[in-house]
């Protein structure tokens, strides 16, 4: 029951995404949304000093699992896989994931 409540948040709310692994694309819907901390800003030490790196929230369906080497493509921009989970498990299952741009992933 609480399953068929996530999927209809995620169409109501959610965003169209595309999940990209292996170079397979799988569409799904998901809602994404600035990851603000305000303990402390979001910048990284790197070779010139800190760095600001933006971070994004990710919760989408069960369905369509997340992994390290998973690209999402939300509003025409990749962006790559930080940390994911699934959680929710027997209540209201879907993936938890914090997502960075791409081209400012730090190696």
């Amino acid at each position: 029951m609480m399953e068929g409540l996530w999927s209809d948040i995620l169409e109501r709310f959610g965003e169209d995404v595309i999940l990209r692994k292996n170079e397979v694309d799988i569409p799904a819907r998901a809602l994404v949304q600035p990851c603000l901390e305000l303990r402390k800003g979001q910048e990284l030490p790197g070779p010139l000093g800190l760095e600001r790196q933006e971070r994004f929230r990710y919760l989408g369906p069960a369905g369509r699992p997340l992994d390290l080497d998973t690209v999402v493509v939300w509003r025409d921009r990749d962006y790559r896989v930080r940390w994911a989970q699934l959680t929710g498990e027997g209540v209201c299952p879907h993936w938890w994931a914090v997502l960075c741009p791409r081209e400012e992933e730090v190696l």
